[in-house]
């Protein structure tokens, strides 16, 4: 195997999440955008490694792409989601020229940016929609839920019987959360490590709903609109 497309793969393993059920997710949102954008058929997924949600969600849109915010997700977007076209591309700085009926960000990321980041992020995503599309996206954990969880594990097994164990430990710093992660990757190649430690921000409803305005959006915060956890829905004006 090359070792781009080793290193793809085994970053889309590091990326799966098991704690999540891709399908009901889906299926959640496809609720949303058929009963406000019934004529969608564009889709921009600001997408991770593992690409759960585009894959599942590109075939019901005869336009579909992503957005990948390093070579690392991008090489592996390519890997586990062929034939859809990917843009690797700074958020606050996206430009692709186009517009989508749908833009979708439903991953941890972008709690990465303080809220000035966060706030570019939505301009410029809302930015490529049409007047009326959908903005549909996935907050971290909500402030009350950060400052109880302060660590965890899981175990992921693909189809190929590849097995992912991580472990994590998130703490509150600096009006923020600072998050360690550890995976161990199992193949048949043997068995490899993987850390990375990032500074995760949460932000409240009102924060939420405001960036949305500013970024030309109407918006509705959905407690449970994603099979259970919040989303976020901006409506480009």
């Amino acid at each position: 195997m090359p070792v781009e497309a080793a290193q793809s793969t085994i970053h889309h393993l590091v990326g799966l999440d098991g704690d999540r059920d891709h399908a009901a997710e889906v299926q959640a949102l496809l609720r949303i955008i058929h009963a406000r954008q019934p004529r969608a058929t564009s889709l921009l997924d600001v997408t991770d490694a593992a690409g759960a949600h585009l894959r599942l969600l590109g075939p019901h849109f005869p336009v579909t792409e992503a957005v990948a915010a390093d070579p690392a997700t991008a090489a592996a977007v390519r890997n586990t989601v062929p034939g859809v076209s990917v843009h690797e591309a700074d958020l606050p700085d996206l430009d692709l020229g186009r517009r989508y009926d749908v833009v979708t960000y439903l991953h941890d990321p972008a709690a990465q940016y303080p809220l000035t980041g966060y706030r570019m992020v939505l301009r410029s995503l809302a930015a490529h929609l049409h007047p009326g599309g959908l903005l549909l996206l996935a907050p971290f954990w909500m402030p009350d839920v950060t400052t109880r969880r302060e660590g965890g594990e899981d175990l992921v097994r693909d189809e190929h019987g590849r097995v992912v164990t991580r472990v994590f430990r998130a703490v509150p710093h600096d009006g923020a959360h600072r998050m360690e992660r550890h995976a161990l990757v199992a193949d048949g190649a043997g068995v490899r490590h993987h850390a990375d430690t990032r500074l995760l921000h949460a932000f409240g409803r009102w924060e939420h709903l405001n960036a949305l305005a500013a970024a030309g959006c109407g918006g509705d915060f959905l407690t449970d609109g994603l099979a259970g956890r919040s989303l976020l829905v901006g409506v480009r004006r």
